[in-house]
C-alpha cells in the first residue's frame, strides 16, 4: 500500500514538473478573467490572487487590474470603485493582457 502511494505522488510531482512552458516572461503578470496571475521562474502562469476571493472576504467588490504607481506596476486586485486615473484594467505588461 505504502508502495502503490509512493509512486502515484512521485508520478505527479514529475508529471507536475514537466508541464510544458506557457511561454511567458518571469514576473510579468496578467488578470486571466478575475484572477490575477504571475509568471513563475518555470515560465509557467500562476494565481497571484483571485479577486472574487478577495471579493467574499472583504465584503467589497474587487476586480482584476493593471495597476501602475510610484514605480510599481502588475496585474493584482483592485476595488472595483478605484479612479480610473491609477489603474487601468485594459492596459498591458509584458506583452500581455
Amino acid at each position: 500500500m505504502k508502495t502503490l502511494l509512493l509512486t502515484s505522488l512521485l508520478a505527479t510531482a514529475l508529471l507536475t514538473r514537466c508541464r510544458a512552458p506557457d511561454g511567458c516572461a518571469p514576473v510579468s503578470t496578467r488578470c486571466a478573467g478575475n484572477v490575477a496571475e504571475i509568471c513563475n521562474a518555470d515560465s509557467n502562469w500562476q494565481v497571484l490572487a483571485d479577486c472574487d476571493a478577495v471579493s467574499e472576504h472583504s465584503s467589497v467588490a474587487f476586480t482584476c487590474a493593471y495597476v501602475s504607481e510610484d514605480g510599481i506596476t502588475g496585474h493584482t486586485c483592485m476595488p472595483a470603485t478605484v479612479d480610473a486615473g491609477t489603474a487601468d484594467a485594459g492596459a498591458e505588461e509584458g506583452g500581455v493582457l
